[in-house]
């Protein structure tokens, strides 16, 4: 996978995570291209230099800031080593992405839940996308640092976490309780939905409940990553009290 970006390729540096090549266009100065390039070296890294055409070319029409990286596939768990680390210890905090589609928003709402300290971040096998470059920039990174998950069928797992004793709740609207009132210091799954439907029927009527954010304008939805930043950070909130 080509990624780009100078805080992408720095956190895939600090996460330790295999680089093949590092290419960079030569004058692009900044103080964390110089640690990329020293911590780089260091790690025995071989470092292209090429040209603006060249470098564009490699990344597609992105704005690449003169540096991107040949980086190892990510390591993506299944239902399996999600129960491993489910109950590896501590207070579980999970996210589920029940058919977002918009690479723009996985990327916001994985770089927010590793800023929240969510345990795992999991996405469907059907109707998401696969993570990419647009994910791994919208992210800056984070996707190297939260433990990412795909899961054949999101039922199974909403009916697995219910026998855990796992809070599964849903982000939508119409819920009888604004999600100040719910208890948020216990072991929680988070499931939010596509753009457009939100949380799948099927998918709601297994959460045991229903995490709703108070709205008083006339605007009638918020974008899934902000909603999700919302109400990921109501958990942070209630845990730090």
């Amino acid at each position: 996978m080509i990624i780009h970006g100078r805080q992408p390729v720095w956190e895939a540096l600090q996460a330790g995570h295999t680089i093949n090549t590092l290419y960079r266009v030569p004058g692009a100065g900044a103080r964390i291209i110089n640690a990329i390039l020293e911590k780089a070296e260091k790690a025995s890294i071989p470092v292209k230099t090429v040209n603006r055409d060249a470098l564009q070319k490699l990344t597609g029409p992105v704005v690449n800031q003169g540096l991107a990286a040949d980086i190892a596939p990510l390591s993506i768990g299944d239902m399996y080593k999600l129960d491993q680390a489910v109950t590896s210890g501590g207070q579980p905090f999970i996210v589920i992405l029940d058919q977002i589609q918009d690479p723009h928003n996985v990327g916001a709402i994985i770089r927010t839940a590793e800023v929240a300290g969510a345990t795992a971040l999991v996405l469907g096998a059907k109707g998401s996308p696969e993570i990419n470059a647009t994910i791994v920039k919208t992210s800056v990174g984070a996707v190297f640092h939260l433990p990412l998950f795909r899961v054949e069928r999101m039922d199974t797992l909403i009916e697995h976490f219910n026998k855990e004793n796992i809070y599964t709740l849903s982000l939508k609207e119409g819920g009888s309780s604004p999600m100040y009132e719910l208890n948020l210091r216990q072991p929680v799954a988070l499931v939010i939905g596509n753009e457009g439907a939100g949380v799948r029927k099927n998918i709601s009527r297994l959460c045991r409940g229903v995490l709703t954010i108070p709205q008083f304008g006339r605007i009638g939805s918020l974008n899934a990553s902000v909603a999700a930043a919302i109400a990921l950070f109501e958990v942070v909130r209630q845990r730090q009290e």
